[in-house]
């Protein structure tokens, strides 16, 4: 249907009685009643998840962060395109809370959401710098009209299921060293129950394991990062996360094919024994017996065995964003802790151990977490928390090191 002006619409109050305002963040939005009554909300009248608000709230410290660090040399407008809009949370919540995006493109193939989202436009007095179309998502994210000559600085993608058909489109709109922000929700496919599946989607097999999140979140770097260097492009993680339903990765992407070249030293594999806990990745396929209990290893890959967090960007966030000591808000100490976890991580390890898992293999009530990674960290290797489970550690230490250390 094309990009469509605000008038074009139908008139909102046809079907407002259906609608009810809240605001998210600093953001007033008109979403559908029956989202905030109903468990699983429904597709209709519009789509809104309320439980996705972590999601967006995280998207806007990150948005802002990588803003401040845009190095705009061509002297472009600063523009964000959110594909899969709805009713336009997070774009929305881009217009009024991220200030150096100068023009944010809603879209959505739902009529209905995208006039709800004009109307919120409205409420927050930000229409002059939204413009929003009703399209199928690759035609609105390649077909540029006369006006938009250029690709978009941002691009996020949150669809309703898997990201994959859509990761091209994607990275042929985004600007060189522009941000991409992609959400999967196929959990099933991407924590190892489908792998057949996964591995058409994402050019990699899952494993159906206590860090099945992780494995996910390397797999859609991965198969992303294979599109990107076929066409001449690098990414380079930002940051990633996991909560509920979903996985969430944020990536820059930079025009090189000399980088692109290199996207093999990032991939490889895991290799896990559902026997005896052992795990451990390579850069090579192979399907050798595990050295301590001599069982099959089950092999995750190929997939992103390289860093998931760009360090310097969090800790830059962390500063401005969290600085005082004392935070009122329950939920801004939760994505604190995500951040601060984030920056200490042992992200260039692929996998964690859980605690519950490390006492079952213990026959034992298991240690507290803080109490594991220092002994683990006494005895010589490196240990961290992980923002992907509240009860899990990284660590260069094998599985075997961890139950003589922690018997002894």
């Amino acid at each position: 249907m094309g990009n469509y002006m605000i008038d074009k619409f139908y008139d909102f109050t046809k079907t407002m009685d259906n609608f009810i305002e809240i605001t998210e963040g600093r953001t007033r939005l008109l979403v559908p009643k029956n989202s905030l009554e109903e468990k699983v909300p429904p597709h209709s009248p519009a789509f809104f998840n309320p439980l996705a608000k972590l999601n967006r709230d995280l998207s806007i410290y990150v948005y802002n962060i990588f803003l401040d660090q845009y190095n705009n040399n061509k002297n472009n407008q600063i523009t964000f395109a959110d594909s899969f809009g709805g009713i336009g949370p997070r774009g929305l919540r881009v217009a009024v809370e991220v200030p150096k995006v100068s023009k944010i493109y809603i879209n959505d193939i739902n009529e209905l959401a995208i006039t709800a989202a004009i109307e919120s436009a409205r409420l927050n007095n930000v229409n002059e710098k939204c413009i929003f179309s009703v399209d199928e998502v690759c035609k609105f994210l390649i077909s540029r009209p006369t006006e938009r000559n250029k690709r978009f600085t941002i691009v996020d993608l949150d669809p309703f299921g898997s990201p994959s058909p859509f990761i091209e489109c994607v990275l042929r709109a985004v600007e060189d060293d522009g941000l991409i922000s992609i959400t999967a929700t196929d959990t099933a496919v991407l924590s190892g129950i489908y792998r057949n599946v996964c591995l058409r989607k994402y050019f990699g097999l899952s494993i159906n394991s206590t860090y099945s999140n992780e494995v996910a979140i390397r797999l859609i770097i991965s198969s992303t990062a294979l599109i990107a260097a076929r066409l001449g492009m690098s990414l380079s993680p930002i940051f990633a996360h996991s909560n509920r339903h979903y996985f969430r990765v944020f990536l820059k992407a930079s025009i090189s094919n000399s980088m692109a070249n290199m996207v093999f030293d990032n991939l490889g594999y895991i290799k896990h024994c559902f026997n005896c806990g052992e795990r451990n990745f390579s850069n090579i396929y192979s399907t050798d017996l595990c050295p301590i209990c001599s069982s099959k290893f089950h092999v995750a890959g190929q997939l992103w065995t390289g860093k998931l967090f760009d360090k310097s960007i969090i800790s830059n966030l962390i500063k401005k964003h969290f600085s005082g000591n004392f935070i009122k808000d329950k939920k801004n100490h939760q994505i604190k802790q995500i951040f601060d976890i984030s920056i200490e991580e042992l992200d260039d390890i692929p996998y964690y151990f859980s605690v519950d898992e490390i006492g079952s293999m213990l026959k034992t009530s298991p240690k507290k977490l803080s109490q594991i990674i220092e002994e683990i960290i006494c005895s010589g290797y490196r240990a961290s928390r992980t923002i992907f489970r509240p009860t899990g550690l990284k660590t260069s230490a094998s599985m075997s090191d961890i139950l003589y250390i922690l018997k002894n």
